[in-house]
């Protein structure tokens, strides 16, 4: 796997980004510590948790409650929560992204994707979210940029990667879609 710096101004990003859609996969992450982990040795990243904006929980009660804490949260046992990854992606047609656990959170922690592998399209332009859940016994604690969970895309395009608020809150203009933001249940079940 390729993975290449994007240009950081805006002026510069809206020239380059026409010449890029069809040649890779583009991450662009609202600031520099939320940047996922590149891997050099696969073609994932690890990705980090964005408690800057806030979490929709959901307790063994199923009972759904929202949090604004902003540097760490507590996850319960037997509770889920829909965690922001503080970036949003670009794919070619054809293209999708999985969001697996990481092993040693799910070993040591018992925390894990719920619906693994997470699967994300190629048209889907929201921020990317992981859905964590607790299966241990006692309370987890998630601080802010904490590496919770690894992204793996199918297909082997280079990845242009690089943080910057400005791109991340105007990402729809760059890369439009019919989809757009709609994400998590969105789609129904029938």
């Amino acid at each position: 796997m390729e993975f290449r710096a994007i240009p950081g101004s805006l002026d510069e990003f809206k020239h380059w980004v026409g010449t890029i859609k069809e040649l890779g996969i583009v991450i662009i992450a609202k600031s520099e510590e939320l940047l996922p982990v590149v891997k050099y040795d696969s073609n994932g990243i690890d990705c980090k948790a964005d408690l800057s904006e806030s979490i929709l929980f959901r307790s063994k009660s199923n009972k759904e409650y929202s949090s604004e804490e902003k540097e760490r949260e507590f996850l319960f046992p037997m509770e889920r929560a829909l965690v922001s990854l503080g970036f949003k992606v670009y794919m070619p047609r054809n293209c999708y992204m999985d969001i697996r656990p990481r092993s040693g959170l799910a070993w040591k922690n018992g925390i894990t994707i719920l619906n693994s592998p997470g699967f994300v399209d190629n048209d889907y332009r929201n921020t990317v979210k992981a859905l964590l859940i607790n299966f241990s016994a006692v309370e987890f604690e998630l601080h802010h940029g904490d590496r919770i969970c690894q992204a793996v895309f199918s297909e082997n395009y280079p990845i242009y990667i690089g943080a910057s608020k400005e791109i991340f809150e105007r990402f729809d203009e760059f890369f439009p879609s019919k989809r757009g933001k709609r994400g998590f249940g969105s789609t129904g079940v029938r």
